[in-house]
């Protein structure tokens, strides 16, 4: 499994390369939710660090000196750290990211995890989200993708043929 874990990079650079083609691109937005795993197998001391050198990877990888990123910070599920032992530090870990990039931002989450699950089922405070809160997931993302894209200075938007990939 290891194997197959360090392809994903190269399978989301690929499918970035297919979903543009020869088409230029002026501002790069990557949308970020992840972060349970991290959390339960304790690696929240080193999640900023290596979400940095992702984003980094990426930024570099595309050509480009900045790109937006938008970050959806894990819910209150575990704010007690009993059942994910690292969920809080990974939690602070995805703000800090956010407020320390030029051009990052992170979403609050904690409401989309009570309501009714796509299988019908009452749920408080879960693990994953509710139908609704997916589709309002959705919708922030978006949101904050937009307000990032309309405050990209003019000087960063440049074309970006991804040929190079």
């Amino acid at each position: 499994e290891p194997a197959a874990e360090g392809d994903r990079y190269g399978i989301l650079m690929k499918a970035v390369k297919d979903a543009v083609k020869d088409e230029p691109i002026l501002t790069i937005t990557f949308i970020w939710m992840q972060g349970e795993r991290d959390a339960r197998e304790s690696h929240g001391t080193v999640y900023a660090d290596s979400l940095r050198r992702l984003i980094e990877r990426i930024t570099s990888d595309l050509g480009r000196e900045v790109i937006n990123v938008v970050i959806g910070r894990l819910s209150d599920y575990d704010l007690e750290n009993a059942r994910f032992p690292h969920w809080t530090i990974v939690r602070d870990a995805q703000m800090e990211v956010a407020r320390t990039h030029p051009r990052a931002i992170w979403i609050n989450t904690d409401d989309l995890n009570d309501g009714l699950s796509r299988r019908g089922e009452i749920i408080k405070n879960d693990l994953h989200y509710s139908s609704d809160g997916y589709r309002i997931l959705g919708e922030r993302f978006a949101e904050a993708a937009i307000t990032l894209i309309k405050k990209t200075p003019k000087e960063i938007q440049s074309p970006c043929p991804l040929n190079g990939l």
